[in-house]
């Protein structure tokens, strides 16, 4: 008997010994594997179905240009007090093996705010943002995480979520732009009460454009601003000012405007006119429900207008998605004797459009709508005109009845449409980059990567299928485990 208990005592430390040993191996070679994929990044691999977290032919040719040229680039992750966001630090590790020279550090911001304070155009610094710098000629870019994704709307309930992951595009592109030894710089105006452009200025940063604000009051539109931006203007312009716009315009000039209802701007009005574009004072609504709706949260309309498809909206055409506007106002264009100037139709309604025009009281305040009139509106037009000494040179001018083409508003009814321009469902930004890529002449120059689906795929199974499966993992392999442990334990008992 005490020969049978050492026995049973002797397997069974044996059985022990080696279970212990087997978690302590599992456990350390699961170690030792986290930290060579660390160390090691080519060695991870993306199980992923659309390749969530690899990069493609383009990236790995910015970065083998990163790698030839005298670069010194580090993308820097922002740190709070958290952990690291896993898709964004899988997708950077995968770029860091990609090439020789780039670098890759954590930046705890908060203990550390003399490192974003010395980037003096950088603002709203946010957990798991990236700063991208090039230490051998001093530029630099950041990428917010909300910018990392594109943002969907669930069309019953008009909750916002991601749907596809766009860190790709944002981070090559950054890479692109510290690398390159030239810039591209479109200006803003200001002192018109024009709201903030941010949202605009983030947009054109993920596509290597600089963006800055300028006031014509103080001076010309400098030779380096490739496109000059007037969104919603609430004051009118002076005539200093309207001198400045036509000179930049003679010397070959871009320029996009948006003026919205209810704001009269008489001066701006008549140098439209010398274009031949007249804006209606007026509202414009669409009266064919197939591309109209009507905003849950403020009862307004919102029309999905018409598109002309030319350079500026062939994004907007080729993805299929409609372009969303709401208070507009018509925008119309006469010939006349201006034979110089070539003008395309970019947006209108239907024919069951209708146009209210406004009313004023003795005071000149806005006094409600008139009764509408039915007909097709242009919402915007695009026209261009030869000018310069030996007409060499091409003006450019893009007017729009609403600044919600270009996710803005003076309206505090609509003011709240932050992230509306990373909205995958509705064109607007298709046509926003796609409209300045074209003005300013970067169609052949623009670095294109399509985000990548965030949304789970399922597995649908017939119900043979499901019956089969149920069978399998709730009857046949629990039983095939006890009767395996039950012939185990019998061929055994007598150890």
């Amino acid at each position: 008997m005490k020969k049978l208990n050492k026995r049973r005592l002797k397997y069974g430390a044996n059985n022990t010994v080696l279970i212990v040993g087997a978690i302590v191996i599992f456990v350390l070679v699961n170690l030792l594997a986290a930290a060579l994929s660390e160390k090691f990044p080519a060695t991870r691999i993306d199980l992923t179905e659309n390749g969530l977290y690899e990069i493609g032919k383009a990236t790995k040719d910015v970065l083998s240009e990163l790698d030839e040229g005298d670069n010194d680039v580090t993308v820097y992750y922002m740190r709070d007090s958290g952990e690291k966001d896993s898709y964004v630090n899988e997708v950077i590790l995968k770029y860091v093996a990609a090439s020789k020279k780039l670098k890759y550090e954590d930046v705890f911001y908060i203990k550390d705010p003399g490192f974003v304070n010395r980037f003096t155009d950088i603002e709203n610094v946010s957990e798991h943002s990236l700063i991208i710098e090039n230490a051998s000629n001093g530029r630099h870019r950041m990428i917010s995480y909300i910018d990392m994704f594109e943002i969907s709307s669930d069309a019953s309930t008009g909750q916002r979520y991601p749907s596809a992951a766009v860190l790709e595009s944002r981070l090559t592109n950054a890479l692109a732009y510290v690398i390159s030894q030239e810039e591209t710089v479109v200006c803003f105006t200001t002192d018109h009460g024009e709201p903030s452009p941010s949202e605009m200025v983030n947009v054109l940063a993920g596509e290597n454009i600089t963006a800055a604000q300028f006031s014509l009051k103080m001076a010309d539109v400098p030779d380096q601003c490739q496109m000059l931006y007037i969104i919603s203007p609430v004051d009118d312009f002076l005539p200093e000012e309207i001198d400045r716009l036509d000179d930049y315009l003679d010397r070959g000039g871009s320029v996009q405007i948006a003026v919205e209802p209810y704001f009269e701007l008489p001066r701006l009005e008549a140098y439209l006119a010398e274009w031949g574009v007249s804006l209606g004072d007026n509202v414009v609504a669409e009266g064919n429900p197939n591309y109209s709706t009507q905003n849950p949260n403020n009862g307004l309309d919102v029309i999905f207008p018409q598109v002309v498809e030319s350079g500026l909206t062939k994004d907007v055409v080729s993805k299929n998605v409609p372009v969303f506007a709401t208070l507009c106002r018509s925008v119309s264009f006469k010939q006349d004797n201006l034979g110089a100037i070539t003008e395309k139709t970019v947006f209108y309604t239907t024919k069951q459009g209708m146009a209210y025009e406004l009313l004023y009281d003795e005071n000149g305040e806005t006094n409600g709508m008139g009764e509408g009139v039915q007909g097709v509106y242009d919402l915007a037009v695009y026209l261009e005109k030869t000018v310069g000494e030996d007409y060499d040179k091409t003006a450019r001018l893009l007017v729009a009845g609403s600044s919600s083409f270009w996710g803005v508003t003076q309206y505090a009814e609509v003011a709240d449409m932050t992230g509306f321009l990373r909205e995958s469902s509705i064109g607007n930004n298709s046509f926003f980059v796609g409209s300045s890529y074209e003005m300013i002449g970067l169609n052949s120059t623009k670095l294109t990567i399509e985000g990548k689906s965030l949304s789970s795929t399922r597995l649908i199974m017939t119900e043979s299928q499901q019956k089969m499966y149920r069978m399998i993992f709730c009857f046949a392999l629990p039983v095939a485990i006890i009767l395996a442990g039950i012939i185990i334990w019998l061929r055994r008992r007598h150890l």
